[in-house]
């Protein structure tokens, strides 16, 4: 099976390769398919096939003598080649010029691949290569992980990087604002409940849309109606300080990682409110829980975290709740 597990491509290549000799034979003979050869007869034999959208982790890098520019970008695999230019570009913050582009599949010789081709038709298993030429600029573009994706997965996202060209520079969370585009941005801002919505432009992190178009806010949820009631007593922390650190927590949660990247997400969003402790440093995890543990005991009760938490499909549904407002 392919890297994907969704079809055996390495069958088809065989099958179109035994295709094509067939057709070699055959013109030979002065026929293709049965019939008399002509000079502009079409032996294109692609394979089609119909099958559900993957998403596609890409690590791509420009290393030159002097310095190395790297991104790591998740993009959905069903996107075209021209479709894939542009978030390059953008993840790159590449200028604004018309420079000559060009993308190249490494076989034994490089091939150039027609823009309208689909990305799932040269990068669909770990280890595939394909270069990026802009300009004077080359890239490599290696498949670092390939999974499943649903509706609410984004297009595109750059998850990480490092190192930029003269005169731009690397703004994670300007670079997905774009990808986003604002009017997903602002859709997705509609479905948050008021306190949440704050939290994310007081804090500038449009990182987190995302992370919330991926929940899929407009989902219906199941939850009993004693589980509804505890949600909609929170937060119960009456000052700005232990409400921000409460949805920062639950924002940290919602991406149902490691308890690292929980942590990481609740100190980000409270160092980018403002919030320092009284020695003038970064709050700690530990700091920020404290400031509001009336509500997490609660969140804990009813599953959304701790050793008593729900399976992950059920806390999906408690944090859906919560970020757009239960009640």
């Amino acid at each position: 099976m392919s890297g994907t597990g969704v079809f055996d491509l390495d069958s088809l290549r065989d099958r179109k390769n035994r295709q094509r000799a067939k057709r070699a034979e055959s013109s030979r003979d002065g026929h293709v398919g049965g019939q008399e050869h002509e000079e502009n007869v079409d032996t294109d034999t692609t394979v089609h096939l119909r099958r559900e959208p993957l998403t596609v982790i890409l690590q791509v890098s420009n290393i030159r003598d002097d310095a190395e520019v790297h991104r790591q970008i998740g993009i959905n695999d069903a996107m075209t080649f021209a479709q894939l230019h542009d978030v390059l570009v953008t993840c790159f913050d590449l200028p604004h010029e018309e420079s000559p582009w060009h993308f190249y599949y490494l076989d034994e010789e490089a091939q150039r691949i027609d823009p309208r081709h689909h990305v799932a038709e040269f990068l669909w298993r770990e280890g595939e290569v394909v270069e990026f030429t802009w300009g004077l600029w080359d890239f490599k573009l290696t498949v670092a992980e390939i999974y499943p994706r649903d509706g609410g997965t984004p297009q595109a996202l750059c998850v990480g990087g490092s190192g930029s060209f003269p005169g731009s520079k690397f703004d994670l969370t300007a670079i997905n604002a774009a990808l986003t585009g604002q009017a997903v941005i602002d859709e997705i801002l509609t479905y948050l409940t008021p306190p949440v919505r704050g939290i994310i432009e007081r804090s500038r992190l449009f990182d987190f849309v995302p992370l919330l178009q991926a929940l899929d806010l407009s989902r219906d949820v199941e939850l009993s109606a004693e589980v509804s009631k505890k949600l909609a007593s929170l937060p119960r922390e009456v000052t700005t300080e232990g409400q921000d650190a409460f949805w920062s927590i639950v924002l940290g949660l919602a991406c149902i990682g490691s308890e690292e990247l929980m942590g990481a997400v609740t100190a980000t969003t409270m160092e980018a409110l403002g919030w320092i402790n009284d020695d003038g440093e970064e709050l700690t995890t530990e700091e920020i829980w404290a400031m509001c543990e009336a509500s997490t005991s609660v969140l804990a009760s009813v599953g959304a975290w701790g050793p008593e938490a729900a399976a992950p499909v059920d806390r999906l549904d408690i944090f859906r709740a919560l970020l757009r407002g239960v009640g």
